[in-house]
């Protein structure tokens, strides 16, 4: 697994939250720069512990074999190659009576500009998604309610139905498709979104171990639009510093409970 510092040598305003369920993790994050581009994804396998971290070992090897070996650097062309591998590699036939393991995923690729503040980006996502704060509403109190906690409304849905964007005023997520990187009844292409990303702006992957947590007052989980709402709540902060109250917020919630998943979250100033 790459370690943070790889991250911090390319975007040094950044953070990875990293918390295994057990000793090893069915999450992973992998981190790449290649030519000009900067490859970030953060995994989901299935399952956690020793099942979890064996599908972890096979995302890795992929990654490295697809990106750095056969240098293919769009991103839906890179799960597509990697929902091949793993369904070769665990010999899935699509039989009702075999194991259904295979991993959710956000890729995103940027390509830096020294010269410039605007950069090209590409996204794609099986399952998971990816979640921008643009810089210019960093400013800008979130017209949320933190009591209320209320889903971020639908504002724009592109004609492409794989294509998904939900936003607020100061958040906007981008869906992943709805298939797994496995062998699955449905079984496109999947998608690639391409758009820019300015000096400033906040991008976070992440897979949904965190806004599953249980606990809280009356043993319920966190959910995902009050995740948002914490990153929207803090994201005036240093990242380290974002890291350092998902952290806290996590322990706080989860009490004398158990942690039941796998956390990651890889959060970007771009």
């Amino acid at each position: 697994m790459h370690s943070h510092l790889d991250l911090e040598k390319y975007v040094s305003d950044s953070f990875i939250l990293f918390k295994p369920k057990d000793i090893v993790s069915g999450d992973f994050y992998w981190i790449n720069k290649v030519n000009d581009w900067l490859i970030v994804a953060v995994v989901d396998c299935t399952g956690h512990g020793v099942p979890g971290a064996f599908m972890s070992m096979l995302g890795i090897s992929f990654l490295n074999e697809i990106v750095r070996k056969n240098e293919i650097m769009q991103t839906n062309q890179i799960l597509n190659h990697l929902r091949v591998s793993i369904i070769d590699a665990l010999n899935q036939t699509g039989n009702s009576d075999e194991q259904k393991d295979g991993m959710d995923i956000s890729l995103l690729a940027i390509k830096y500009d020294e010269n410039s503040d605007i950069f090209d980006a590409q996204w794609s996502g099986a399952n998971n998604p990816l979640w921008i704060v643009k810089s210019e509403k960093l400013k800008v109190k979130s017209d949320i309610s933190t009591s209320s906690m209320t889903e971020l409304s639908v504002v724009e849905r592109s004609r492409d139905t794989n294509l998904t964007i939900l936003q607020s005023s100061n958040l906007t997520e981008v869906k992943g498709d709805t298939m797994p990187i496995s062998i699955h009844n449905r079984m496109d292409d999947f998608t690639m979104h391409e758009f820019k990303l300015q000096k400033g702006d906040l991008v976070y992957l992440k897979t949904d171990g965190f806004e599953d947590a249980m606990g809280g007052a009356i043993g319920k989980k966190i959910l995902s639009k009050n995740l948002k709402q914490i990153l929207l709540d803090n994201c005036n902060l240093p990242m380290l510093e974002q890291k350092i109250f998902l952290e806290n917020y996590l322990t706080n919630w989860i009490g004398l409970g158990e942690q039941i998943d796998d956390v990651t979250i890889l959060g970007i100033k771009i």
